[in-house]
């Protein structure tokens, strides 16, 4: 009986390691499973219709060329809205991996030590830039996200400022391409008795203003955190705008805030704004329209561009894995046939010369040569100083404008208050 009883124990028991070793396997085979499935790389931007479409394509694109990485993108509408979303992330620690953001952002995200640099990944890791890489990239594009010495962000949508005119008013009227701003108020002369004006700006002439004032050698905020917002060539800039303004030769936009709605309604015979407004005209204009670009006049016997757009930054929370994905996923969007594959769906200028010089994108520019001025454009840009502060700085800068145009406040006095503002800014965040 001891021995019958001993035998089904030892049954029993061989039962239950052989039970204990199935289990095992299948954990085993759990854990080889969930190691091969690929990381996740969150990715925020404000794309929203056919831009929206445009990016998902790439994003598959990028996610079907290799197994390691899974780019995830959500669209958060607007940038105000991704702003906010971005700091509000911050705070409860729910960052994505990467998103979009204005460079300009990139030095308050620094201070509330949000970012992470790409410098790892791009200049140091095994799947890092070569030389020829990194020169392929528009230099004023890749100085725009360099901050304290450190790539926080890297260039995606990418746009410049271009001159928009409108050939059958240029006809009608005689009116030449404007080499000078001061040519505006000639313009203008020609088209008394009419409710057409030379040129449209957008609701706010900071971006044309800082173009102006950096061409006449008084960059608003130098690189050495140095305030020229009321100093005399900038005061000079300011009053080129405002009595073009006043003479009625020059208008800004509205409650639609851009200048391409009363362009587009034959309303001005010039425009000026961003690059990236090409597609919006080409796919809401009246077809009768029939309009081109240019670059945007002299002042002062120069044309200087101030960089737009948005470029993909990394957050910190990032896992090392999520970092080298991210920028796997940022190294696949600077590639030529991907970054002319954008610039040709978005409107926003190719970010690397080799794409810009590629015969796909070339014979592109050919069908519609509306783009060709915002490449044009990219030989006379400039990043905008990028510093801890600047949203603060940018909140003021646009009410001085608009207490130039709604309130009647003089160039001079609105620009004096800015600067004091903008020194205490600059002061409070060293």
């Amino acid at each position: 009986m001891m021995k019958k009883t001993s035998f089904w124990r030892l049954l029993g028991f061989m039962g239950a390691i052989l039970l204990l070793l199935t289990a095992c396997g299948k954990q085993g085979s759990a854990a080889k499973s969930s190691s091969s499935a690929p990381v996740k790389i969150t990715y925020w931007h404000r794309m929203t219709g056919t831009y929206d479409k445009s990016l998902n394509k790439l994003i598959t694109k990028f996610n079907n060329s290799q197994k390691k990485y899974k780019v995830v993108a959500t669209s958060q509408g607007s940038y105000n809205a991704l702003q906010q979303k971005i700091m509000a992330a911050g705070k409860s620690k729910t960052l994505p991996t990467m998103a979009q953001s204005p460079y300009t952002n990139i030095g308050d995200y620094v201070k509330n030590q949000l970012l992470l640099p790409f410098d790892s990944e791009m200049l140091n890791g095994s799947n890092k830039l070569s030389n020829r890489q990194l020169k392929d990239i528009y230099p004023s594009f890749l100085a725009a996200g360099k901050y304290d010495g450190k790539y926080y962000g890297l260039p995606f949508s990418v746009s410049t400022s271009v001159l928009f005119y409108n050939k059958k008013l240029m006809s009608q009227y005689n009116i030449s391409m404007p080499k000078t701003w001061a040519d505006f108020a000639a313009d203008q002369d020609k088209l008394k008795g009419t409710d057409i004006n030379a040129i449209e700006l957008d609701q706010s002439y900071d971006v044309a203003l800082e173009g102006m004032a950096y061409g006449a050698g008084s960059q608003l905020i130098t690189p050495k955190l140095k305030a020229n917002l009321n100093a005399p060539k900038t005061l000079a800039a300011v009053n080129q705008i405002l009595d073009l303004r006043k003479s009625g030769a020059l208008k800004t936009a509205g409650e639609d805030q851009y200048f391409s709605v009363p362009f587009a309604n034959g309303k001005a015979v010039f425009g000026i704004g961003s690059s990236a407004t090409v597609p919006v005209l080409l796919q809401q204009a009246p077809k009768s329209l029939d309009w081109g670009t240019a670059v945007i006049p002299e002042y002062e016997g120069k044309r200087s561009n101030p960089l737009n757009g948005n470029y993909n930054v990394l957050f910190k929370g990032a896992s090392k894995a999520q970092q080298a994905g991210a920028w796997a996923f940022q190294k696949f969007l600077l590639k030529s046939e991907n970054a002319a594959q954008w610039a040709k769906a978005s409107g926003y200028v190719p970010v690397t010369k080799s794409a810009s010089n590629s015969a796909t994108f070339k014979a592109y520019l050919e069908k519609n040569t509306q783009y060709k001025a915002a490449v044009s454009a990219v030989s006379q840009s400039f990043a905008s100083t990028v510093f801890a502060g600047y949203t603060d700085y940018r909140n003021d800068l646009m009410s001085t404008v608009d207490s130039t145009l709604t309130k009647n406040v003089s160039g001079e006095t609105a620009f004096d208050n800015l600067q004091k503002q903008t020194d205490k800014i600059l002061e409070e965040n060293k």
